[in-house]
């Protein structure tokens, strides 16, 4: 039997997902920007799947530009915002604890002459917002801050830097990607411009995502050569699995406050259980709010590859850190941002619950770790 408890890399399709999606599938086939009755029925879903996306995050449905995912959507806003920049708008306001889709595309704007300015976290993984707040000056065309950490889940003060980039007239960039589904999500209190959201994390299809903009906000779009999405990004809109992104978005609004609460008692569980198996155990950014479903731990002595590949072994799947960084060599950069060696951040392991995850589940984990961490701890140099 498998455990599933990847929910940070991919959740489950949940199962009123699954029905919409082969709803959608099996409606006749037809572009949303047709005029035929059979166009016009797929311009239905796809609107009915904007309500409900902007409802989630507390926006106007005119304010929501369907993508392929999260890394589409912040490219989008990243590139679309640098695009419009005036010549003395040349800095780019990062943490230096983003998703690679982030801190990958702000850097790559220094081929057109920006500067990409990383502000450090604090040791619990939280970025300071007053820290944040100074990084801003006149020459900054746009601040991005994550809402929640991918790999420990640490929630960042994004109303705080929100309003300072209010402030200083700098357009603020959330990702959204890892808080939709688990937290609260409320736009204008977060006083976000821009706003990126996945499906797959929450419980939606793989292939659909959302950009949220700001009415008013000028960006150039990313992919051009249609009028879909108001012109803010061309080409056909994938009408089914944007469909399924909406039922996943409806049933967030319905069951995240009791979801919430139930995972975190899992979580709370795990980790005291945790605690107790392993003195000296690490689970990072313990003190500070973190997402209800996330433990990011590290053993002392403990491979975290081996542990994961162990764990896979006996039927359950957990990740060292980011799916997109899975197969790279290098350690995790938020465990070391935080200040911590190679080493703990090559033993870092997440685990990450979801819609699925059972108090079963977590027994029987509890129960196979001090067998697998015995067969993964390194040898003493």
């Amino acid at each position: 039997m498998r455990h599933y408890l990847d929910h940070n890399a991919t959740s489950l399709l949940r199962s009123e997902v699954r029905e919409a999606l082969l709803a959608a599938l099996d409606a006749p086939a037809a572009n949303a920007s047709s005029i035929h009755a059979e166009g016009r029925f797929a311009r239905a879903l796809l609107e009915a799947a904007r309500a409900n996306v902007a409802t989630l995050v507390g926006a106007s449905p005119r304010e929501v530009v369907f993508t392929s995912g999260g890394s589409e959507a912040i490219a989008a806003a990243i590139r679309g915002v640098a695009d419009r920049a005036t010549p003395e708008k040349r800095r780019i306001v990062v943490s230096a604890i983003e998703h690679s889709a982030v801190l990958d595309a702000a850097r790559a704007l220094s081929a057109l002459g920006f500067e990409c300015v990383e502000v450090p976290c604090e040791p619990t993984g939280r970025i300071d917002a007053e820290t944040f707040a100074s990084a801003l000056d006149e020459r900054t065309a746009l601040a991005c801050l994550q809402a929640a950490n991918n790999e420990t889940g640490v929630l960042q003060p994004v109303a705080e830097a929100g309003a300072a980039c209010r402030a200083a007239g700098v357009p603020f960039l959330i990702d959204a990607v890892q808080a939709a589904g688990k937290i609260p999500i409320d736009r204008d209190g977060w006083n976000a411009d821009l706003l990126a959201l996945s499906a797959h994390k929450l419980g939606g299809p793989q292939g659909a995502g959302a950009l949220i903009v700001r009415a008013g906000l000028a960006m150039a779009p990313l992919i051009a050569g249609g009028a879909q999405e108001r012109r803010r990004r061309g080409g056909t809109e994938a009408v089914a699995a944007l469909s399924a992104f909406g039922a996943a978005c409806a049933a967030a609004v319905r069951d995240r406050k009791e979801e919430a609460e139930r995972l975190l008692a899992l979580r709370v569980r795990l980790e005291s259980a945790l605690r107790a198996m392993a003195p000296g155990v690490r689970i990072h950014g313990e003190s500070v709010p973190r997402l209800p479903n996330t433990v990011n731990v590290a053993f002392p002595g403990v491979s975290g590859e081996t542990l994961v590949i162990a764990l896979d072994l006996a039927g359950f799947a957990v990740s060292t850190g980011s799916a997109c960084a899975s197969g790279a060599v290098t350690p995790s950069h938020v465990i070391r941002a935080m200040g911590y060696g190679d080493d703990e951040a090559r033993g870092a392991v997440r685990v990450s619950l979801g819609w699925d995850t059972t108090g079963d589940t977590i027994e029987r984990l509890l129960a196979e770790l001090p067998r697998l961490l015995a067969r993964a701890t390194m040898p003493s140099r």
